[in-house]
C-alpha cells in the first residue's frame, strides 16, 4: 500500500553498633551446594513468594519488591536494614561511611537477589559498600541483567567510601544483584545495596493485567448488530475472526472490557463507535506468514473516539476512509491511550516470529482519511522494545488531510522506539516516529494540513518526525532525541536523521501543486549516529526548505551530547508533564 523510503542522508556537522560477629566472622561461608537449612537461603525459605509482579509507574525502591529468587551467605537477606546474623530482622540501620540509609538491602557474601522487571524500567541506581557494623570485609558488587554483567565494582573493602552506581536496564526482563567474597573468604562480608532504585518505569499491559487475568473468563467472539453500550471479556483464537465485530452504523460504546485474540481485536465498517477503558492483548497468530491483528481496524468510518485504552502486542490502530459529517461533529480522536510493542512481524507458526518477514504496523494509521475536521491524536504513550516489536511509522498519515481551518492535531504524545526485527545488524528500515504527508495525490486537498506539536519522540531509528508531502503542515515545539544505541548500548544499524522536510513525490512541480507552505518551527532535536568509533550528529535534513513557501525556524540541535541517559530523561520529563497537566492515561 505504501511507497516507503529509507533515507540515505548526508552527515551534518551540527553532534554500629559495635558487634561481636564471631559467628559470621569465623565460620566458613556455605557453598552453592548448601541447602536451605544451611546459610544459603532461597526465596521460599525467606518466607515470601516470588511472583512476577509488574512494577509501578515512575520510581520505586527494590526493597519493596518481591524477590524472584534469593540466596544469601549468612542468614536471610534483609530489607531496609543490615544483614545482622542468622535470624530474620536482626540487622540494624544500613550505614556506609557514617551515612545512614532508611531503605535498602542488607546482604552477606556470597549473595544473589533477583527481581523481575519484564522490560518495564529504564534505570537502576544504588549506593554500595561494606556496612559500618563490621570491621574489615571485602566484597565485589555486580549488577547482572538477563545474564549480562552491566556493572562490576571490583574489590570493595570495609574502609572504602560508599560508591554510587547508575545502570541502564531498559528492555531487561530480570535484574540480579550479586555480591561475591572477592576471593579471600566471606568473613565480615556484610554488603549493602543502599537506596536501590528503579527509575522511569512504565508498566506493560501484561503486567497491569496480570493481577486480574487469572480471574478473567473470556467469551467467544462478539458480533454487534445494534447500537448500545457493551462491556465484557471477548477473545478469538482464530486469526481470521475478530474478537469483536461491529456491523451497525448506530452509535456503539465498547468500554471496561478485556479483549484478546490472534487476529484483529475490534473490527468494523461504517462505524460510529467509542472505545474506552479497555485492555487489549494480541496473541501470536500461530499461522506461518500471518502478523498479529490490529487492536482496532475500522474502515469507511463516520465517528470514532478511542480513549484511555491499554494494549500490547497488536499491530495498532487502523482507519481507512472518513465518511463522517463534520457539521454533526463527526471526527476521529485517539486520546490518552497506552500502547506497548506494536508488532508487524509475521508468525513462524511455531510460537515465534520471523526476523525478516513483516506487514506494516503502526500505533495509528490514517489511510485516505481526507478533509477531516477536529481530528486529534494526543496524550498517548507508545513504547516499543527491540526484539519484541516491529512497528513501521508509529503515527502515519497516508493520503490523509485535515483542512486549512482545522488541521489534524497530533500533540503531546510520548513515542519511544521503532525498530526492525534485527536492529543491531539490519541497516534497512524506513520506520520512525511521526510521518505526515505520506503518499502521492493529484488533489492538494487530500494530503497535508496536520499540526504536529509538543510531542516527545525517542529512539525511533530512521527518523523522528517528518513531512514527506502535502501542504500546510506544521512541526512545532517537538522534542526529538536518539542516542543511536539500543538499550544494551549496541549501535543501531539503520540509524538516520532526527527530522526532515522532503518532497519525494515531486508534488511542488505538479499542477496544481500538492506540496508547499509547510513549516518546522522551534523544535529541539538531538540525533546521534554511531558508526564504529565514529559518533556524529544528524539532527535534521531540509531539502524542501524554501519550496513553495516552506520554511524552517529556530531548530535547536543538541549535537552529539545525546546518550542513553538523555533518552531515559525524556520519560521522566513525560511523567512530569502528565502530572502538571493533570492528564491520566490508560485505563481509568
Amino acid at each position: 500500500m505504501h511507497t516507503r523510503f529509507t533515507l540515505t542522508l548526508p552527515t551534518l556537522t551540527l553532534t554500629t553498633l559495635a558487634l561481636t560477629l564471631a559467628a559470621c566472622g569465623s565460620t566458613p561461608a556455605p557453598t552453592e551446594a548448601a541447602t536451605t537449612s544451611g546459610g544459603l537461603l532461597h526465596a521460599a525459605s525467606l518466607g515470601e513468594t516470588s511472583p512476577t509482579v509488574g512494577v509501578s509507574a515512575g520510581t520505586q525502591v527494590l526493597s519493596t519488591r518481591p524477590f524472584a529468587s534469593a540466596t544469601n551467605g549468612w542468614g536471610p537477606a534483609e530489607r531496609d536494614r543490615s544483614n545482622g546474623e542468622r535470624a530474620a530482622g536482626d540487622g540494624t540501620t544500613l550505614t556506609l561511611g557514617g551515612k545512614t540509609y532508611s531503605r535498602g538491602l542488607g546482604t552477606h557474601a556470597p549473595s544473589a537477589l533477583a527481581f523481575d522487571l519484564d522490560g518495564q524500567c529504564q534505570t537502576f541506581t544504588a549506593d554500595i559498600g561494606v556496612d559500618d557494623e563490621v570491621s574489615g570485609g571485602s566484597v565485589t558488587f555486580q549488577v547482572i541483567a538477563d545474564g549480562q554483567v552491566l556493572y562490576d565494582s571490583g574489590v570493595t573493602r570495609g574502609a572504602d567510601a560508599a560508591r554510587s552506581l547508575k545502570v541502564g536496564v531498559a528492555g531487561r526482563k530480570q535484574l540480579k544483584l550479586v555480591v561475591t567474597d572477592a576471593g579471600d573468604g566471606a568473613s565480615f562480608d556484610h554488603a549493602d545495596w543502599a537506596e536501590p532504585t528503579l527509575s522511569d518505569c512504565a508498566p506493560t499491559t501484561a503486567a497491569v493485567a496480570a493481577g486480574a487475568e487469572a480471574d478473567v473468563v473470556y467469551q467467544g467472539p462478539l458480533v454487534i448488530t445494534r447500537g448500545g453500550t457493551y462491556s465484557g471479556n471477548w477473545q478469538s483464537l482464530d486469526p481470521r475472526v475478530p474478537a469483536v465485530s461491529i456491523r451497525t452504523s448506530e452509535p456503539v460504546v465498547i468500554e471496561n472490557s478485556r479483549l484478546r485474540g490472534r487476529g484483529n481485536l475490534i473490527e468494523g465498517f461504517h462505524t460510529r463507535v467509542t472505545i474506552r477503558n479497555n485492555h487489549g492483548h494480541g496473541l501470536n497468530p500461530e499461522v506461518a506468514g500471518r502478523s498479529p491483528g490490529r487492536f482496532i481496524n475500522l474502515e469507511e468510518v463516520y465517528d470514532v473516539r478511542v480513549e484511555n485504552n491499554v494494549f500490547e502486542g497488536t499491530s495498532g490502530i487502523y482507519f481507512r476512509q472518513y465518511r463522517g459529517d463534520a457539521g454533526r461533529g463527526e471526527t476521529i480522536k485517539v486520546l490518552r491511550n497506552v500502547a506497548r510493542n506494536v508488532d508487524g512481524r509475521k508468525s513462524d507458526g511455531q510460537g515465534g516470529y520471523s526476523t525478516s518477514a513483516f506487514n506494516w504496523a503502526q500505533f495509528v494509521q490514517f489511510n485516505d482519511v481526507t478533509r477531516i475536521a477536529d481530528a486529534e491524536i494526543a496524550w498517548n504513550q507508545v513504547i516499543n522494545e527491540p526484539g519484541r516489536s516491529r512497528v513501521e511509522d508509529n503515527i502515519n498519515l497516508y493520503v490523509s488531510s485535515g483542512t486549512p481551518q482545522s488541521p489534524i492535531r497530533i500533540h503531546d504524545n510520548y513515542i519511544q522506539g521503532a525498530y526492525n526485527a534485527l536492529p543491531a545488524t539490519d541497516a534497512k528500515f524506513s520506520g520512525g516516529g511521526i510521518l505526515v504527508g505520506d503518499g502521492k495525490v493529484s488533489d492538494p486537498a487530500r494530503i497535508g494540513y496536520a499540526h504536529v506539536s509538543h510531542n516527545q519522540v525517542v529512539g525511533t531509528t530512521n527518523y523522528g518526525i517528518a513531512i514527506a508531502g502535502g501542504s500546510g503542515s506544521v512541526l512545532e515545539h517537538n522534542r526529538v532525541v536518539s542516542s543511536g544505541r539500543l538499550p544494551d548500548g549496541s549501535p543501531i544499524a539503520a540509524q538516520n536523521v532526527g527530522m526532515y522536510m522532503w518532497d519525494p513525490y515531486g508534488g511542488a512541480k505538479q499542477s496544481p501543486a500538492t506540496f508547499g507552505h509547510n513549516r518546522a518551527l522551534y523544535n529541539v532535536v538531538g540525533w546521534t549516529r554511531v558508526r564504529g568509533d565514529k559518533v556524529d550528529s544528524n539532527a535534521y535534513w531540509w531539502p524542501a526548505k524554501g519550496l513553495n513557501g516552506s520554511v524552517t525556524v529556530s531548530t535547536t540541535n543538541l549535537g552529539t551530547a545525546v546518550n542513553l541517559d538523555v533518552e531515559r530523561a525524556e520519560f521522566g520529563r513525560w511523567q512530569t508533564k502528565l502530572t502538571q497537566a493533570g492528564v491520566r492515561i490508560g485505563v481509568q
